[in-house]
């Protein structure tokens, strides 16, 4: 298979394509260890490797093997379904999907052999990192995309380079030496701009003459196998200094000063992807890449975060909001689809626009042309476009979501000398179900067109205890179930369920009511009264809204202390401020002053641009006060301390019952307008010892706090 002797470090890469299929018939005349061993050390091999995965699937090896499956033995079965669940990952075409699904077809009350096992292969189906199709660099000398001549380097706004790439090394032997790049686009002279790795690290140059130039270091570790999003900003400036800046997935890692612009008259004509300009074996990329896009102008953070929001799979124009399957908030709609992007693509490529070696441009026509002629890039030495299917496209090309409902007819099956039902069956389904909902807007759309759920209600009319358990303990106490649950239409079905179908004692005679559920066998009465039980208690969550979130105020403080790199912008995109001004507004000091910290560690990691933009251009320092004293005409040295925290920003998850620490010289006061709201709410408290205390507090740290510093003075 790898045309020498293997390694399952150094030689793992299948050469031989053919000799798969010579492999999967010669497996069927070893004994069962050998088959065992094959098996797991080919499945090993796969993993490590996309060109080992891209060369089994032309071969059909999905297909060989589920021909197969009927007949193999137990464990065997077992590695082979994990072989297939890697291989269907990565890519299933709509026949192979077909045969799976017919393989999954029982037959009076009994399931196919191994047909529970081969359900699992559908839950690893969406688990997808990378794009559908992407560039594949094969790492061997003069293997790259030449790019055609650039007249003139777009340098006045600025400009982006953005792509998806995973290294995907052909062995760790040259990992000191090697130094692949992943673009180049330089003049005859040697001058122009390049990124390459030197380890796991990304070195982005700006040759300005032959020899000479700026570089700078993306700190970031990147790991081989691994897909990353990079975008690489040069912002440029005329009167001071340029920057670079460099985000990955989506997040600033990188930045510095840098005087990054060329200036020369000569066209670009040693450009390429994937290699530098001499494409020697040392310098060549060797992995896969998604689609590239330069813009002709420094993206900003936000633009950069919904790119990356839109995912690898991305290789479009940024032109129409219904093109992306995936679900987007709107305001990142908004960055992506107001013309901008389009506007300012300079040249894009991906794997899907290829005509045999060529790689079509795929810039909005109406954007002027940078390239000296013909904007099409060309593919060298056997670098290849490689287009898989995903299960997304699979399953919409066999009739859509619809094909799994018939599945769940057959939950009561047995397997094959097996007289229990198979309970698991129902869990793996449905978890395949949440993965495609969840990965697809299509889906969803085909789910509710449909009337899915009402067809898998029905399928699952034998409602297990166990539902209702969890209805009643823990599906309402989820946040986003219950700001979404239309609470009066589900309390008035749960009370019709219960008068006409879980009725304890017909209420025929009694009522005159005409009870339903009599066509067919009704659980034993204390099965009934059980289901009420439970019904009931969900019921009466939803009737009253527990007031209990204080626990859940100290996690969301916790998270935001120890994760404010993900927390923080996490909390800014969903108007978590609003959240916060509510509580503050409760009649308990407690969940008072844990809004309160969530609101300090908020503005102590935001920037000043954004800080500003929410709390000043909205008057919120003054709406601060107004909401602390809603319920309450007193502040408290607790309500204080935690204001103290917020001016000075050096905010604590403990709750602070005691007066603080004296500031020292190193206390900077961050925001000045506290000061304003503590003033207002001792002005409008009550008189008492404790507010004569906070009162001599806060003198007090003013004292020191100006005493110290002249900037807190200012």
């Amino acid at each position: 298979l790898v045309g020498g002797e293997f390694d399952l470090e150094t030689n793992f890469i299948i050469q031989d394509a053919e000799g798969i299929g010579c492999m999967v018939e010669l497996l069927e005349h070893c004994d069962l260890p050998c088959q065992a061993e094959m098996w797991s050390m080919f499945t090993a091999i796969l993993r490590k490797s996309v060109r080992n995965l891209q060369t089994s699937t032309e071969v059909g090896l999905i297909q060989r093997v589920l021909m197969r499956m009927s007949t193999v033995d137990d464990m065997i079965a077992d590695l082979l379904v994990d072989m297939l669940g890697v291989l269907a990952s990565y890519s299933i075409t709509v026949k192979e999907l077909k045969l799976l699904f017919s393989m999954l077809r029982g037959d009076n009350g009994v399931w196919p052999r191994h047909a529970v096992k081969l359900l699992s292969v559908l839950n690893q189906m969406p688990q997808r990192h990378g794009p559908d199709t992407f560039f594949n660099f094969p790492g061997r000398s003069a293997a790259a995309i030449a790019l055609p001549p650039i007249a003139k380097w777009p340098y006045q706004s600025g400009f982006t380079l953005n792509t998806w790439f995973r290294m995907d090394p052909l062995n760790n032997i040259n990992v000191d030496k090697d130094k692949p790049y992943l673009y180049c686009f330089r003049t005859s002279k040697g001058v122009g701009y390049s990124a390459h790795f030197v380890g796991n690290c990304l070195i982005v140059t700006s040759l300005k003459s032959k020899g000479k130039g700026f570089q700078h270091c993306v700190k970031y570790d990147f790991q081989p196998r691994k897909w990353y999003m990079i975008s690489i900003v040069h912002i440029y400036n005329r009167w001071r200094n340029s920057e670079i800046r460099c985000y990955v997935n989506g997040q600033l890692v990188s930045y510095g000063d840098m005087a990054w612009h060329v200036n020369t008259n000569d066209s670009y004509d040693k450009c390429f992807l994937g290699s530098s300009e001499t494409a020697d074996a040392n310098r060549v990329f060797c992995g896969q890449l998604g689609a590239i896009y330069v813009f002709s102008e420094a993206l900003n953070p936000a633009q950069i975060f919904a790119i990356h929001q839109l995912g690898p799979g991305y290789k479009s124009t940024f032109k129409f909001k219904s093109e992306s399957d995936l679900h987007l908030a709107e305001h990142h709609k908004q960055v992506l689809y107001d013309g901008k992007l389009a506007s300012s693509i300079s040249f894009t490529y991906n794997a899907k626009a290829t005509d045999a070696q060529l790689c079509l441009e795929s810039s909005p026509k109406e954007n002027p042309s940078i390239f000296v002629h013909s904007p099409h890039a060309l593919m060298l030495q056997d670098v290849k476009a490689i287009v898989t299917h995903s299960i997304h496209s699979a399953i919409h090309s066999i009739g859509g979501i619809q094909v799994l409902f018939p599945l769940f007819a057959q939950l009561d099956y047995r397997q094959q000398n097996d007289s229990q039902v198979e309970t698991a069956v129902c869990a793996t389904l449905l978890a395949f179900l949440v993965e495609l909902l969840k990965s697809s807007v299509a889906m969803q759309e085909q789910m509710l067109g449909g009337k899915g759920f009402l067809v898998i209600g029905y399928l699952l009319e034998k409602v297990q205890l166990s539902l209702y358990t969890y209805l009643s303990a823990e599906f309402i106490g989820t946040a986003t179930i219950y700001s979404t649950i239309r609470r009066v239409g589900t309390v008035l079905q749960l009370m019709h369920t219960l008068k006409y179908y879980y009725w304890a004692i017909n209420p025929q005679e009694s009522s005159g009511i005409t009870p339903k559920g009599l066509d067919g066998p009704r659980p034993s009465q204390k099965e009934i009264i059980s289901l009420r039980a439970f019904m009931l208690l969900f019921l009466k969550q939803l009737i009253l809204k527990d007031e209990n979130i204080h626990d859940v105020l100290q996690l969301l403080v916790a998270l935001m202390s120890e994760h404010p790199a993900s927390m923080i912008p996490a909390f800014d995109q969903r108007n978590g401020i609003r959240v916060i001004y509510k509580l503050l507004a409760s009649k308990s000091e407690s969940i008072r002053v844990q809004g309160l910290k969530v609101l300090g560690y908020f503005l102590k990691h935001l920037g000043h641009k954004r800080k500003v933009e929410i709390m000043h251009t909205h008057s919120l320092f003054t709406l601060l006060g107004e909401r602390l004293m809603l319920h309450t005409n007193m502040v408290t040295i607790t309500t204080y301390n935690t204001l103290y925290e917020i001016l000075t920003e050096q905010v604590c998850t403990q709750v602070v019952h005691k007066p603080h620490p004296e500031p020292d010289s190193t206390v900077k006061i961050q925001n000045p307008m506290i000061l304003k709201v503590v003033a207002t709410l001792m002005k409008n408290s009550t008189p008492s010892t404790e507010l004569m205390e906070v009162r001599r507090l806060f003198l007090s740290d003013m004292i020191k706090l100006f005493s110290n510093s002249r900037e807190n003075r200012r």
